[in-house]
């Protein structure tokens, strides 16, 4: 049975091949996880937000509006806390702005009922 190994003179290879986890760069890889962490740590906060927020307004009868001002204020500090940026800032303002606009629809629904 033919053997898929190559015979080698015993002296370290200094590249390795291609297919091998050791090919990538680095500082790609670094930057890979590093991207990787802050898409976890963005659906994270936006999941604990969106959750909290309808779990307080669904079931907890709280009105919508302190509900959400709260969760707002929730995803601030916690961008602050995890130096977020403007992006994560903005972000939480779109969803506040989503929001408003979803009641907006809810009240226009209640109103034609």
């Amino acid at each position: 049975m033919a053997s898929h190994a190559t015979e080698t003179s015993g002296a370290p290879v200094e590249t390795p091949p291609p297919h091998t986890p050791a090919y990538m760069d680095m500082e790609a890889r670094r930057g890979l996880w590093r991207a990787f962490g802050k898409s976890i740590e963005w659906s994270s906060l936006i999941l604990v937000m969106t959750l909290g927020y309808a779990t307080f307004t669904l079931t907890m009868g709280v009105n919508w509006l302190p509900a959400l001002i709260g969760f707002a204020g929730v995803g601030i500090i916690a961008g602050l806390l995890l130096k977020m940026g403007g992006a994560w800032f903005a972000t939480v303002f779109g969803l506040g702005v989503l929001a408003f606009i979803i009641q907006i629809f809810v009240w226009i629904t209640h109103a034609l009922l």
